[in-house]
């Protein structure tokens, strides 16, 4: 049951909130090992569409992780959402740290249109979500951008590894309060946002949700 949970670093010249978020968890690992009851490991990926695949590939290889719960940050929602379903496709609407836009086509060659998340009780993993307090809903669409590059990768993982020895989700999270007030780029015409504390809530939903139903 060890768990790995990943973030994005800077994006649009500005800090990104999976990271802030990142580091606020990392901050509480013994708290969060006690609830999941197994070791967790915390990584940042980098926001580049050719580095993610190297770096998720051996995160995967060097940590073995059951579980990988990825994050990113998602301007303009309005509450925590849980991926349902990764896209073969990579579409950047903005760019990657390395400049990279536009249609840049699928994610794996000859790989399937769409991948679901196998992550287990997306269902009542939403409801843990609520009832600590924090908004949350299901989400059938990841976006074009990396957030959703990186699940359909940790899916096609999945589905190589032995059957049910890795299973994933992404997290997409709204702008911090903060990111909104400064005005960083990302925030522009953004008006909803979710709490640190509230993000911070609902990852340990996440965990002790799922500890508490696994088989």
């Amino acid at each position: 049951m060890g768990l790995m949970i990943t973030g994005f670093g800077r994006f649009m010249d500005g800090p990104n909130c999976s990271q802030i978020l990142l580091e606020a968890l990392a901050a509480q690992r013994p708290e969060l090992e006690r609830i999941w009851r197994a070791p967790i490991a915390f990584e940042l990926l980098p926001v580049d569409v050719e580095a993610v695949r190297p770096a998720l590939e051996r995160l995967l290889r060097t940590a073995a992780p059951s579980h990988l719960l990825l994050m990113g940050q998602a301007g303009g929602r309005d509450a925590i959402c849980l991926e349902r379903v990764a896209r073969n496709r990579i579409d950047l609407g903005v760019p990657d740290s390395a400049g990279r836009l536009g249609t840049l086509g699928p994610v794996s060659a000859g790989g399937p249109d769409q991948m679901l998340a196998n992550w287990p009780d997306p269902e009542g993993v939403v409801s843990a979500i609520k009832a600590a307090g924090a908004p949350a809903r299901l989400s059938d669409d990841a976006g074009g951008h990396l957030c959703n590059q990186t699940l359909y990768l940790a899916l096609e993982a999945a589905g190589k590894a032995a059957e049910g020895s890795l299973v994933a989700t992404f997290l997409h999270l709204p702008l911090l309060p903060e990111q909104i007030a400064a005005g960083f780029p990302a925030a522009q015409g953004v008006g909803c946002s979710v709490a640190l504390d509230d993000m911070k809530r609902a990852v340990r939903a996440i965990l002790r949700h799922t500890r508490q139903t696994a088989v």
